[in-house]
């Protein structure tokens, strides 16, 4: 089972930053980037959505 997903499921609606997501999985950055991309269900963030301007960000969420 993906940590990250589930971990996301918990969180609905939330959109959380890689960062925040190793620190409370206590998983590596590089494994939370690898199960964020292997999984469909789960979106990277545009800047828009989080107040920033930037086009790509380390902030991810699932669709409800």
């Amino acid at each position: 089972m993906n940590p990250v997903y589930s971990y996301l499921t918990q969180n609905k609606g939330k959109k959380l930053s890689i960062r925040n997501m190793s620190k409370n999985l206590n998983l590596k950055k590089k494994a939370i980037v690898y199960y964020c991309h292997k999984d469909i269900r789960i979106r990277r963030v545009s800047g828009i959505e989080v107040g920033s301007n930037k086009h790509k960000m380390a902030v991810f969420t699932i669709d409800l």
